[in-house]
């Protein structure tokens, strides 16, 4: 508990004491600093920003070199949650080669892919022939049929995330580590290129599309 400020007691409180010496009114005013604790939460504001971004640029860098991109790129063979005729169906990124591919990650219990789906579906119906988009079901806990029927995304590919000891194994193995949403970006070669643990509107969407050379 911080102490309490104790009341000046220069002058004296008999008749005698001395008097307090007067106020000089022609001083400049003394200038009031940040407070200790408004530094401390600009200091650790910019700290996390930057851990932010280096977790983010590691991550995303990380598979630059085609290291981890190569597992990641084998992992991408899903039981097809579309084909009631052939439960055998699969969907693979070598279904996809000769055109940049997007894979977006959703689960029910994730409101952030609740409301990034449909930007996803939106720039997928723009971009048909020019960029594939594929809608993976991961990390799932509940009712996966019922949002990807609200948000009307089974057009698209649409897979179940469930190969690997982890049953989560191209979403691990893109560096997923639980939390959603989560968007990975192959160019045309079936190279990855992006890893995007965050989520997207249309706009943030076709920015990161523009930048990885998609819409050329």
């Amino acid at each position: 508990m911080a102490n309490k400020k104790k009341k000046s007691t220069s002058a004296s409180k008999s008749s005698g004491g001395a008097r307090a010496a007067k106020p000089n009114r022609n001083a400049a005013p003394a200038k009031k600093g940040m407070s200790a604790t408004a530094q401390w939460a600009i200091i650790i504001g910019i700290g996390v920003l930057i851990i932010g971004g280096l977790l983010f640029n590691g991550l995303r860098d990380g598979f630059d070199d085609g290291g981890e991109g190569v597992i990641a790129s084998e992992s991408f063979d899903l039981p097809d949650l579309t084909d009631d005729d052939n439960p055998d169906s699969r969907i693979r990124l070598a279904d996809f080669e000769g055109t940049p591919t997007v894979v977006n990650f959703f689960a029910s219990w994730c409101t952030a892919c609740d409301e990034e789906l449909p930007a996803f579906r939106e720039t997928a119906r723009a971009l048909e022939g020019q960029v594939d988009f594929v809608f993976v079901n991961s990390n799932e806990t509940g009712d996966w049929e019922s949002m990807a029927e609200r948000n009307d995304i089974f057009e698209f590919p649409l897979a179940k995330d469930i190969q690997g000891i982890s049953r989560n194994g191209l979403y691990r193995d893109l560096g997923g580590t639980g939390s959603m949403p989560i968007t990975a970006f192959y160019d045309a070669e079936g190279n990855l290129l992006q890893v995007a643990p965050v989520p997207f509107n249309e706009a943030t969407l076709n920015t990161t599309l523009n930048n990885l050379g998609f819409l050329g």
